[in-house]
């Protein structure tokens, strides 16, 4: 394998690799596409490695792991991406696999401290814990970050507009659901936080059922609209730029739990308030919205797909690149 390689070509590897009768040969490309300065962006050498080490991990090679691994967190780190959860967790259960089970225990140990911090972190932490026989120490761990971060999620409740609110409504979910399945793994009975983690699954998959297209305003029609309905702030962003920021991530979890054929539609402040008029509706709210976009997309008015390439022009119109713009947004 000869050609260069997008951030596309490293997540179909990825996908291919668990069905592929020759495993070790699509980690070797990867290594070998980085080694030859064949990757389409830099920046993927982390990425690249790191699903390489993964790879390598599900062929009983530890010790190349390792050593794969340690490359993905220095290539991370040289690219100014500090966020090396995903190799330093192969990094760990490589250790395991090797019968260097103190070594794994102080990789996650590291990961531990940014589980309050990093949304990846508390999945991948719980899910080489369990994989090793260590689901009760998952399970401990998850249930005191969770604690932290959901005290931090009610303090920032009332401020819905701060930035560090979506954060933190986003790392809280995350260890939910992550604690939820160790829990499941135990056989442990429900306990509030599993509830929750029900409750917010549920709202996610009806999301979901709303359809792979979502409604988006361009800047000068969502200043417009905040003008006409400021109440719309209180989900749909205070600003452009948070509103863009909900719009990305909500297409991200979209993606991340399932949904395909993503798509963005472009609405107008007008062609809300005339929509919402001829239907009779009384305010503008989210069942409003929802039922706007229905009435854009059975138009056949045209949609973008979602995501853009990391180096196209961004969703948002700001003619930046989306790897620039919305991409770390979310």
């Amino acid at each position: 394998m000869n050609d260069v390689l997008s951030t596309e070509d490293i997540d179909r590897i990825a996908a291919e690799a668990s069905e592929s009768e020759t495993p070790e040969t699509l980690a070797a490309a990867l290594v070998a596409a980085v080694d030859d300065g064949r990757l389409a962006d830099e920046a993927d050498a982390g990425y690249a490695l790191t699903v390489a080490a993964e790879i390598t991990v599900d062929t009983d090679e530890p010790e190349v792991a390792i050593a794969l691994a340690e490359r993905a967190i220095e290539a991370c780190e040289r690219s100014g991406d500090t966020s090396t959860s995903h190799p330093s967790a192969v990094r760990a259960d490589a250790l395991f696999l090797a019968g260097r089970d103190e070594e794994a225990m102080t990789q996650l140990g590291v990961l531990r401290e940014r589980l309050t911090e990093d949304p990846d972190a508390a999945m991948l932490v719980g899910e080489v814990l369990v994989a090793n026989g260590h689901a009760e120490i998952a399970e401990e761990w998850l249930t005191e970050a969770l604690d932290t971060v959901l005290q931090r999620h009610d303090e920032l409740e009332s401020k819905p507009s701060d930035p560090a609110y979506d954060d933190v409504a986003m790392i809280s979910f995350e260890v939910l659901r992550a604690r939820h399945g160790v829990r499941h793994e135990l056989g442990l009975p429900h306990d509030q936080y599993d509830d929750l983690a029900d409750e917010m699954m549920q709202e996610l998959e009806d999301s979901l059922d709303d359809g792979p297209v979502v409604l988006f305003l361009p800047q000068p029609e969502y200043d417009l609209a905040l003008r006409r309905w400021p109440a719309l702030a209180a989900d749909h962003g205070a600003t452009w730029d948070e509103h863009r920021a909900i719009t990305e991530e909500d297409l991200r979890l979209r993606a991340e739990y399932g949904a395909s054929g993503l798509a963005m539609i472009p609405g107008t402040a007008d062609a809300l308030a005339e929509f919402a008029r001829s239907s009779g509706s009384e305010q503008i709210d989210t069942a409003t919205i929802q039922a706007y976009r229905d009435s854009l997309v059975d138009t056949g008015i045209p949609q973008t797909p979602w995501p853009p390439g990391r180096n196209n022009p961004c969703w948002c119109g700001s003619e930046n690149k989306y790897k620039r713009c919305c991409l770390p947004r979310a």
